[in-house]
């Protein structure tokens, strides 16, 4: 998809980008992979704190562009707009809509659908991003790093 089309559409503003706003994304992320830590959480937590830790972590792509997900349909927004900041990320992108759709899924409709093995692979999945996220804003957007 496109810039014109996801503006067109109204799933993205046009939103000037700057290093404050990215930094508090960053505090976000930086939280919510602090809290995915602590002990004795469901799996069911870990995972939504880890889908969390994505889902402020794709912005930061997506505003380093000049764009900003619109609030109706956000998430789902987010992550079409991170394919089309980078299509790098297209994979990764698909990834986190289904990690999206299970979210929503053990958040209301029932607990326990969400095995170890899926929160743990969310995590590894999203401590990677992070790094890849920051190389990439690093490398076309040093003034945003």
């Amino acid at each position: 998809m496109s810039w014109a089309k996801l503006l067109a559409d109204n799933r993205v503003t046009a939103l000037p980008p700057s290093k404050a706003d990215l930094d508090n994304l960053r505090s976000i992320v930086a939280r919510s992979l602090k809290d995915v830590e602590s002990a004795g959480l469901s799996a069911d937590a870990r995972f939504t704190m880890a889908y969390d830790a994505a889902r402020t972590l794709s912005p930061l792509i997506v505003r380093a562009t000049g764009h900003r997900p619109r609030t109706v349909g956000a998430h789902y927004n987010t992550f079409l707009a991170l394919e089309t900041a980078d299509s790098a990320f297209a994979k990764l992108s698909a990834y986190f809509d289904g990690c999206r759709m299970k979210r929503n899924s053990c958040e209301y409709d029932a607990a326990g659908g969400v095995t170890d093995t899926e929160a743990d692979a969310l995590l590894k999945t999203v401590r990677q991003f992070g790094f890849d996220a920051e190389a990439r804003i690093k490398g076309c957007y040093p003034h945003l790093a």
